[in-house]
Parts: C-alpha cells; structure tokens; sequence
C-alpha cells in the first residue's frame, strides 16, 4: 500500500492502490474543500505532486484541460481527484490557502 507524504504539513497518509490522492489527503485529516463530484470540474484539489509521479496513472482529457484553464500551474500539477495511486509512494504539496 503507498503511503502519501503531505507537504507543508508532513503528515503522511496510507491507502490503497487505487485510491486517489483526495482520498488519502482527506484521510489524514487536512483541509481541503471538494466543490464538484471529483470530476476536474473545478481546480479546489489543485496540488504539486513532488515525488512518484510516475506512479500515478495518466492524466486523462478532463483533467488536462481544466489544468490548462488554471493559473500557477506547472509541471508538477494535478487534480488531486484524478490522481489514482499506484504501489509507490507519493509525496504532494498543497497550495496556497488549501495548507491551512
């Protein structure tokens, strides 16, 4: 099962492969306000995921679209609804007022 490193905070949350990162960002207690049905129709789970990407399955359609509609996005971003984790460890950054 990987574990999911959240930064700034440090916590650490392990779930299942499969779930996704929201899952484990919510599991271990921080933060974060999900204003549509985990379908990237909105950018509230907005996040840097700083290791084990490649862990991660692929971005799919919706959720690069409304990344390119998202303003401070880079190359570490994701929809941390659309994150499905693999069996590697993933460490994530939340940003901005998402950090407490």
């Amino acid at each position: 099962m990987p574990t999911v490193t959240i930064k700034p905070s440090g916590k650490t949350q392990t779930v299942e492969s499969g779930a996704s990162i929201l899952d484990a960002i919510l599991a271990a207690g921080e933060p974060m306000e999900v204003k549509c049905d985990r379908d990237a129709k909105c950018e509230s789970c907005h996040i840097f995921v700083l290791e084990g990407r490649k862990s991660l399955a692929k971005m799919g359609r919706p959720e690069s679209e409304k990344l390119d509609s998202i303003i401070g996005v880079g190359s570490k971003s994701r929809l941390a609804c659309q994150c499905i984790l693999g069996t590697e460890d993933v460490t994530i950054e939340l940003l901005g007022a998402l950090s407490g």
